[in-house]
């Protein structure tokens, strides 16, 4: 009989709401300090939007450790509430996580899995409909658009800059000053109207929908 899946997503959720509260403390400090105190002269609009980079790039970490995490228990046949893992032959159940470990990573030191296609393809060598290719394959071009974000706060190449404008094109429908994801992600959410929500807001609650289909 398989194990259920460790609740690994209020793990996640945890992480993800200590990220946004990054922030979420920034603002605070800024709209409850007086005009022209220190405070709102030293957390001036750029040091906020960097403060909103800090925030997405570790809640990001955290989701990319949660895929991880899961893909390996599902490895030694632990199942999420709506889905029993089936490896694909050759492929057994291991017994520890420790081994699933090593024969996932292989000689590698470490996986990345911010890109949707590969983490579909790595799911499609190891699981028969493997819940997170589906999950993954679903949300494609959203995921894509999300790693983006991630990259251009981590580097910044003029290709990084280019994948980033293409993410908040297709996100929020324009592109902001030099392809600024902490100006993105400050931005308020604008297809919603009757919600109040910023875009590092509005992507923590994406990305916390789908690693609920995983984990509880």
């Amino acid at each position: 009989m398989a194990r259920p899946m460790p609740s690994l997503a209020v793990g996640l959720a945890s992480d993800v709401d200590r990220s946004v509260g990054i922030a979420r403390a920034g603002e605070l400090a800024w709209s409850h300090s007086p005009p022209g105190s220190v405070t709102r002269r030293e957390l001036r609009g750029s040091r906020l939007d960097v403060l909103y980079e800090m925030a997405y790039l570790r809640l990001f970490v955290s989701w990319e450790i949660f895929l991880e995490e899961t893909f390996l228990r599902m490895m030694c046949g632990w199942s999420s509430p709506i889905h029993t893992p089936t490896l694909v032959a050759p492929h057994s159940p291991f017994s520890t996580l420790a081994a699933a470990r090593a024969a996932l990573l292989g000689e590698r030191e470490y996986l990345l899995w911010h890109n949707p296609g590969r983490v579909s393809k790595r799911c499609s060598e190891w699981f028969q409909h493997g819940i997170h290719s589906q999950i993954v394959e679903s949300n494609e071009a959203r995921l894509a658009w999300f790693a983006a974000i991630r990259h251009r706060i981590a580097h910044g190449s003029n290709q990084v800059k280019g994948e980033m404008n293409s993410a908040s094109m297709g996100l929020a429908g324009r592109r902001y000053p030099g392809a600024s994801a902490g100006r993105f992600l400050r931005d308020w959410r604008k297809s919603e109207p009757l919600k109040q929500e910023r875009w590092l807001k509005s992507i923590a609650d994406e990305l916390m929908g789908l690693a609920r289909q995983m984990s509880p």
